[in-house]
């Protein structure tokens, strides 16, 4: 249970609270609908995390057995939720499309029958997803003009960060004691879809072909493996796989 005390503690320190740190007050409606593209990312954004209540319980399923897993899940579980919770809330708030109960259930209702037929693979996926979610809400706290939505989205990329770290320990661990788990963990990275794409047609990302994620993820999972993916990549084309 080390790893999960040092996570609840990360979770503890790092913890922000709606009504006191979102300053809901201070919205803009007029800056926030002034850029419709970023609204648009944020409603999709919010659908992703309104589905995490169906992943993290189907993935905490798969890995009954892993106390470890399924203890740092419940924070995840809560903490993804929440995401979903403030997103929409400012959706709300300004105006723009706000996503009502028949939307989140039409997103459970087709994801209800998914299986998980290798766990650690989808612990790897789940970690790569939040790597990349990560980046997406740093950049959107770089480029949002409406303060609050700048502010809550700097809050969520500090949670998206700690995630894919948890995830990544967690893989560690189980690398390190079976082998085959290297192999799975890299095959979730050659065959990547996001968890998002569980949820929405286009996952939001932090831009195109983003140089410095790719290369984050890269020496990640260097350090995992012992294998660069882009050199796993290569090895598997050069042998017809």
């Amino acid at each position: 249970m080390a790893l999960y005390d040092e996570y609840l503690t990360q979770a503890e320190i790092q913890r922000w609270i709606l009504d006191a740190d979102a300053l809901w007050g201070a919205i803009d409606p007029a800056l926030a609908l002034a850029q419709p593209i970023l609204l648009d990312q944020v409603r999709d954004s919010a659908l992703i995390e309104s589905y995490f209540p169906i992943y993290t319980t189907r993935l905490i399923r798969a890995l009954w057995d892993q106390i470890d897993v399924t203890s740092v899940f419940s924070i995840q579980l809560y903490e993804s939720y929440k995401h979903f919770y403030v997103l929409n809330r400012y959706l709300e708030l300004v105006g723009y499309r706000p996503i009502g109960t028949e939307e989140i259930l039409e997103i459970r209702r087709r994801n209800l029958d998914a299986r998980i037929d290798d766990p650690i693979g989808e612990l790897g996926r789940y970690m790569i997803s939040e790597h990349f979610a990560a980046y997406f809400f740093l950049r959107l706290s770089r480029q949002a003009g409406e303060p609050v939505l700048k502010r809550i989205a700097g809050f969520i990329a500090q949670d998206e960060f700690r995630h894919t770290q948890f995830a990544y320990d967690l893989l560690d661990a189980r690398v390190k004691q079976d082998e085959s788990c290297r192999e799975r963990v890299l095959h979730a990275g050659l065959e990547f879809r996001h968890v998002g794409a569980d949820a929405v047609p286009q996952v939001p990302i932090s831009q195109k072909n983003d140089l410095g994620a790719i290369l984050a993820l890269n020496k990640r999972m260097q350090h995992l493996c012992g294998v660069s993916l882009s050199n796993f990549v290569k090895g598997s084309v050069d042998a017809g796989h």
